[in-house]
């Protein structure tokens, strides 16, 4: 299971898979992460919110990315 990140380091870690994050879509305290069709929607207030285990688990589930990717 991996460990809590920080928003912006999820996004550094996605980009070379053509995931991109859009905090223009959803409400004032959230974005998505998308890829083609698929998007996966978080909480965020700010680059340095911790994105946490389960929504790391869900973006590799959506995204179909390696297991290890947030080790």
């Amino acid at each position: 299971m991996p460990k809590p990140l920080e928003l912006r380091k999820v996004i550094k870690i996605l980009k070379p898979y053509g995931i991109e994050f859009s905090s223009n879509t959803g409400g004032k305290h959230s974005g998505k992460f998308i890829r083609a069709n698929k998007s996966f929607p978080v909480k965020t207030h700010g680059q340095k919110t911790m994105i946490l285990p389960y929504a790391l688990n869900g973006l590799i589930k959506k995204f179909e990315l390696p297991s290890d990717v947030f080790d």
